[in-house]
């Protein structure tokens, strides 16, 4: 079993990705003089601007808003101070570092661990009552090391909690010194996770960016301005870059004022598909809305045209599934965890194993030379240019799972459905979900199933005892329910920079683990602080309502109140098996199968109905300009597409900013919910 290697997307010449040796830049210690502070403003303004101003989520996006205006923001002032000073202050490398920090910094102040860590320690006693018997069922089966407050015979709520969730009374103080120790055990968990995410990043780096040559398109803006080039040109000159900004930030204008005067006209940028269809059996297909993302469609532009059109198509063919299910007698179910079917849902996972062993497959030869390069005296590779030596990245791999696993057994949790739960997240979601980001271009990673899903096929979950079952909604919590912000590809994209501007490759690892760690520690801060100051139910729902959705099922699964193992699950499952066998071989033995598998997988998600629309416009836009016009056009376009991905998020930064209570004003809608 084998896949293609992906076609690259006609752009201008990149150099090699190789690890650079010689004459490299390596990493200075400007870098981290400039990144740390930026690091923690950053970390700071992203959990205030996701949680308390709330229109304007950073968090939900694999390249946040917020490092690439910084960025932006910093090569401005690296140019002017070079000019003042006749000097050059930051080189290139520098700033690919401060970039890699602030975009690190954003991803784990918010959806990357942040807002999953802290709401579901704090959950379970505020919302325990008669109905939903929380403490009795769950908080009772968690660790009292993982609980700020634990919940006692006289009060079921620890005035902690109370006031975590209401907001602190004159005179009262936050109560930091009461989470430190769970945070800190957090950490440790958190932090065995994204090792393995950095180690696979080192094993598997060599043969995405050099064998497989994938177009890493999330790359294409930030290169662009930390070399101030596009396609040869300078990048602060190209007119066809500013005329994409102009039109981005004037919509965002308009649909700002409109947000704060409402008879002035706005410019939609969504409208909702469902209520179109009313009679049967139209009526039965899933949520569809139009998203209308301008960032999304200068990403998409920069794909291959046969990944591109598969990835609108097969969303749309989701949709069609549920009209034939329904013209078949059938009643389309919901996996009630993601927004899929349940038959949807295990298509995806089926479509997940086959082509992760394809993926194995196809560097099998890559593989076995880092196994040799490591433990054996035939040198077949060069790993003194890799983030770590391969040795050290496979023990590291093996340590960081078993350091999950054992973290997991201490907490009372069988070590056999921890390995199984977090072996299907490391090896098979998150390699999904980083190769939709670095090969398909695509803003948001979200998936359709959750592990315990499939484990289910083995033992049903009302089986495995109160104790596994709570801990396994923490984990769901913590890691697998919520996608966004999952660490493994914004290391393969700094990687891939690296290579591109000859940044050693071990250059990366410090910032990167020092970033982590800055940006845990001030985002933990500022999430208490304005959750006791401001109470968190006034703030952002959705992570705490993310908890509540996984416990209440937990709940139910002890109760044995489950819903029914529903049959089209292994049907869902089997058939995504044999279809993505047979696109990956047809992919083989065909070059022109215009349907890419790695577009089926991602199809039944809460990222493809975001972006769904957006892929389809860009493939109507570059189809043409190719066919008519040849690579030259295409190239021409390049830079308009790249102003409009520049200018959205420029927009949302400035509407973060001006909606904050102190000025007061309502941001509009940003389409990437």
């Amino acid at each position: 079993m084998a896949t293609l290697t992906t076609s690259s997307t006609p752009a201008s010449s990149d150099p090699a990705s190789a690890p650079v040796v010689g004459h490299a830049f390596g990493l200075r210690a400007r870098a981290l003089v400039i990144g740390v502070p930026l690091v923690v403003g950053i970390s700071a303004i992203s959990v205030y601007a996701d949680m308390v101003t709330k229109n304007v989520q950073f968090g939900v996006l694999q390249l946040a808003p917020p490092a690439v205006v910084g960025l932006f923001l910093l090569v401005l002032l690296n140019k002017g101070f070079s000019k003042l000073a006749h000097k050059e202050l930051l080189n290139a490398a520098d700033i690919l570092i401060i970039y890699t920090m602030l975009l690190v910094g954003v991803m784990v102040s918010t959806r990357g661990a942040i807002e999953k860590v802290i709401p579901p320690l704090a959950f379970l006693p505020y919302h325990s009552n008669t109905v939903t018997r929380y403490n009795e069922l769950l908080t009772r089966h968690l660790p009292s090391w993982m609980l700020p407050f634990a919940p006692t015979a006289a009060a079921a709520c620890p005035d902690g909690l109370r006031q975590y969730y209401e907001g602190l009374t004159h005179g009262q103080h936050v109560p930091y010194a009461a989470w430190i120790g769970p945070l800190a055990a957090m950490f440790v968990l958190v932090g065995c996770a994204v090792w393995v995410f950095i180690c696979l990043s080192v094993l598997i780096r060599r043969q995405w960016m050099d064998s497989e040559r994938l177009s890493f398109p999330l790359t294409a803006l930030p290169i662009a301005m930390i070399r101030d080039e596009i396609d040869g040109k300078p990048f602060m000159r190209s007119r066809m870059l500013w005329g994409g900004f102009a039109l981005t930030v004037f919509i965002f204008l308009i649909n700002g004022v409109h947000a704060n005067f409402p008879s002035w006209p706005s410019i939609p940028l969504s409208y909702p598909i469902n209520p179109i269809f009313t009679t049967r059996p139209w009526n039965a297909i899933d949520y569809t809305t139009v998203y209308c993302s301008f960032a999304a469609i200068g990403f998409a532009y920069l794909l291959p045209n046969d990944l591109l059109f598969s990835l609108w198509f097969f969303f749309i063919l989701t949709r069609l599934e549920d009209v034939i299910t329904v013209q078949l007698g059938g009643v389309p179910t919901g996996i009630v965890t993601h927004n899929a079917r349940v038959f949807t849902g295990h298509q995806a996972a089926g479509a997940y194993i086959v082509l992760v062993i394809s993926y194995v497959v196809l560097g099998h030869q890559h593989f076995r030379d880092v196994f040799r390069t490591a433990f054996t005296k035939n040198k077949v590779l060069d790993d003194s240019g890799e983030m770590l030596s391969y040795r050290a990245a496979i023990i590291g791999v093996v340590a960081g799972f078993l350091g999950v696993v054992g973290w997991l057994t201490i907490a009372g949790m069988s070590p056999y459905l921890a390995a199984a739960i977090m072996a299907i997240y490391l090896f098979f979601t998150a390699i999904i979900m980083s190769r939709a980001v670095n090969e398909a271009g695509l803003l948001m990673t979200e998936t359709s199933f959750l592990p315990t899903h499939l484990i289910q096929f083995v033992a049903p979950v009302s089986s495995w005892g109160a104790t596994n079952i709570t801990m396994s909604a923490v984990v769901n919590n913590v890691f697998c329910r919520d996608l966004r912000g999952v660490l493994l590809s914004p290391l393969m994209d700094a990687q891939k920079m690296a290579g591109d501007i000859r940044l050693r490759q071990r250059s990366l690892l410090a910032p990167f683990v020092i970033a982590g760690i800055v940006a845990f520690i001030v985002a933990s801060t500022v999430f208490l602080t304005v959750s006791y100051t401001h109470g968190q139910v006034t703030l952002y729902s959705y992570p705490d309502a993310n908890s509540g959705n996984l416990y209440s099922q937990a709940a139910n699964a002890i109760k044995r109140m489950t819903v029914p193992f529903d049959a089209s699950a292994g049907g869902g499952l089997a058939l995504g098996i044999v279809v993505t066998t047979a696109m990956v071989r047809l992919r083989t033995l065909v070059p022109w199968f215009p349907l890419h598998p790695l577009a089926y997988a991602v199809a039944p998600t809460w990222s493809m109905i975001v972006l769904w629309f957006p892929c389809l416009m860009a493939w109507i836009i570059k189809v043409p300009v190719m066919r008519y016009g040849g690579i030259q056009a295409y190239r021409r376009f390049r830079p308009f597409m790249l102003g409009m991905i520049l200018g959205e998020f420029t927009s949302a930064m400035i509407w973060a900013v001006l909606s904050t209570p102190s000025i007061g004003l309502s941001a509009p809608d940003f389409p990437w919910p």
